[in-house]
């Protein structure tokens, strides 16, 4: 009998759930295809036919840390959030102290930024395509604002969006390497709000 779109996006979502689990648990080398697909009651082909690798449900799982910008910048597109600012620098420090405060996230993170920077062409296309959806998205919610309260000069949308995806992509990779010495919280959180007041002064 064949399945619903519906059943198959909730097969993906389980698999997904599961990966994510079992890599915080035990660690990304210590999973196989095989425990994925037992643990979320699957075979092991569904697995492939989804994701097709063990890469492919690491870059999936953080593809999904965009699921809060993409919401907030449909929210703020439709004019339903009274203050924006505020909104975008809530989302961003909820997910830096979601970081900090959960350990075994920061080896999973270590793991994915190693797969960013390796030298296969479907890994680095991947990784574009994340800085790239995660900018669209800061961009849209800040050419709304933009609307009511115009960036000063030189600034526009995307140079911001462009310029607040590199700086929280640093600041997070800086922090998971220990090249840096601060936390995210306060630190990080302190700085993306200092940064954004300078874009949208409040008073």
């Amino acid at each position: 009998m064949r399945r619903t779109k519906e059943e198959a996006a909730e097969t993906r979502r389980e698999i997904l759930r599961s990966a994510e689990m079992l890599f915080l648990d035990k660690g990304y080398e210590n999973v196989t295809l095989d425990e994925i697909a037992a643990t979320a009651g699957v075979t092991r082909g569904a697995v492939h036919w989804h994701f097709k690798n063990k890469q492919g449900l690491l870059f999936a799982i953080r593809d999904r840390a965009q699921l809060p910008f993409q919401e907030l910048a449909e929210r703020i597109a439709q004019g339903g959030a009274p203050n924006p600012l505020e909104m975008v620098a809530d989302t961003i420090s909820a997910i830096f102290s979601d970081l900090q405060n959960e350990p075994r996230k920061r080896g999973l993170l270590k793991v994915i930024m190693h797969l960013d920077m390796a030298f296969s062409d479907d890994v680095a296309d991947d990784a574009m395509s994340f800085r790239h959806d995660m900018q669209e998205h800061f961009a849209r919610i800040f050419r709304a604002m933009d609307t009511t309260q115009p960036l000063p000069p030189p600034w526009t949308a995307d140079t911001v969006a462009s310029a607040l995806t590199a700086v929280i992509g640093g600041l997070i990779a800086e922090w998971v390497l220990d090249k840096g010495d601060f936390e995210l919280v306060p630190c990080g959180q302190a700085f993306i709000k200092m940064i954004l007041t300078t874009w949208f002064p409040t008073h």
